[in-house]
């Protein structure tokens, strides 16, 4: 079950990929209907690192990793937003996020 949640972060966090590639211009993202400045394409970018080290910190620091994953679903939230009608299920993947948060802590939690 572990494996399977480190899976669905890290692939939540790459993509967030996509929002930074269309905000640099680096890819042509037809799906992608919202503009997306450079400075959320930072957002998203920044997001995409916070997911990925969640899901290294799962296994690395069973104890804190809900912290890590706390800061990954607030930036991610707030580069979701603007991208509202593009990114909305990346909202649901935040909540799967927290409620993995929420057991985590009140599991392994730093009591």
């Amino acid at each position: 079950m572990l494996t399977a949640f480190a899976i669905l972060i890290a692939v939540h966090g790459l993509i967030h990929l996509l929002g930074a590639a269309k905000a640099f211009g680096l890819a042509e993202l037809p799906q992608l209907t919202q503009p997306i400045s450079p400075a959320l394409g930072g957002l998203w970018l920044v997001s995409t690192l916070l997911f990925l080290a969640t899901a290294v910190s799962l296994v690395v620091w069973p104890r804190g990793w809900w912290v890590m994953a706390v800061c990954a679903v607030a930036v991610s939230t707030v580069a979701i937003v603007p991208s509202w009608t593009d990114a909305k299920f990346g909202a649901l993947a935040n909540v799967m996020v927290l409620a993995g948060v929420a057991f985590g802590f009140w599991s392994r939690g730093p009591r």
